[in-house]
C-alpha cells in the first residue's frame, strides 16, 4: 500500500511561492543596479551662450564684411578714425547692419578697407535635461532640424556632459526654441562599474538555486525516508 503526505508538498510549495516573490524583488533591484534608465521625446529649451569680442580688425569690400566668428547676435561698435558709429548720422541698424553670416555697411559712409568691429557672437545653445548622469543622446531636434538628418550627429553638432547639460551647435538650432530629447542615463541605483554587473546578475541564479536547495531540504526533513511523500507499508 502507498499512502499519499500533503505535508511535504505544502511545504516546497510555500517555499516557491515565497522563493517567487523574493525573486521579483531581487531581479527588479538588479536591473536598476545594471540596467541605464531612459527618457523619450522630454522637451527641453534651448538658450544662447554669447562671447564679446572687441576692436576685431575686419576688411570690407563692396559693402560686405566677415568677421572672424559667425552668427553674430549684436554690434556695439563699427568704424575707423574717419568713419564709425560714434558719428552723427552713423547707426547700427540703418548704415550698418549684420547678419548671423557677417556685416552689411553703407557704402557712402565706409570704403574698401580695415575697419574695427566690436560686437557679441552666440557660441553655443545650452539646456538642461530633467535627469543628471547622462551616458548617451539617441534623438535631439524637431520636425525641421534633429539628429535625424545625416547633416546632424550626436556627438558632434549635439553634445552632452554627465551632470545633464545639453550643448548643440546654434547653425541648426535656433535660441529660445523648444526641441525634444532622448537620451539614457544612470539611476539612482545604477552601480557604474561594469565588473560587478556580472556579480549582480549572478544574484538571481544562486537565489534560485538556494531557494531549490531549501524547498528539496524541507520535503527531506518531513519525510524520513526522502520518498516525495509516497511511504510504503
Amino acid at each position: 500500500m502507498v499512502e499519499f503526505s500533503l505535508k511535504p508538498v505544502i511545504m516546497f510549495f510555500v517555499v516557491v511561492i515565497l522563493g517567487v516573490v523574493f525573486l521579483g524583488e531581487i531581479a527588479d533591484n538588479q536591473v536598476e543596479n545594471t540596467e541605464l534608465s531612459g527618457v523619450v521625446n522630454e522637451s527641453i529649451t534651448m538658450t544662447a551662450t554669447t562671447n564679446t569680442i572687441i576692436n576685431e580688425t575686419m576688411a570690407i569690400t563692396s559693402g560686405i564684411g566677415t568677421p572672424g566668428n559667425l552668427s553674430i547676435a549684436s554690434v556695439t561698435f563699427f568704424g575707423n578714425a574717419t568713419s564709425s558709429s560714434h558719428i552723427d548720422g552713423i547707426t547700427i541698424g540703418t548704415q550698418i547692419n549684420f547678419t548671423k553670416a557677417g556685416i552689411t555697411v553703407d557704402s557712402v559712409n565706409f570704403s574698401n578697407g580695415n575697419y574695427n568691429i566690436s560686437y557679441t557672437y552666440t557660441k553655443d545653445l545650452i539646456g538642461n535635461a530633467a535627469q543628471d548622469d547622462l551616458r548617451g543622446i539617441s534623438f535631439f531636434g524637431n520636425a525641421t532640424n534633429s539628429t535625424h538628418l545625416s547633416s546632424i550627429t550626436a556627438g558632434t553638432h549635439v553634445n552632452f556632459t554627465k551632470p545633464g547639460v545639453i550643448t548643440v551647435d546654434n547653425h541648426f538650432f535656433d535660441s529660445g526654441s523648444t526641441y525634444n530629447i532622448s537620451y539614457s542615463y544612470e539611476g539612482e541605483l545604477y552601480v557604474v562599474d561594469t565588473k560587478t554587473h556580472v556579480f549582480l546578475k549572478l544574484l538571481v541564479v544562486f537565489f534560485v538555486l538556494i531557494i531549490f536547495a531549501f524547498g528539496i531540504q524541507a520535503i527531506k526533513e518531513s519525510s524520513d525516508d526522502f520518498n516525495f511523500g509516497f511511504i510504503r507499508k
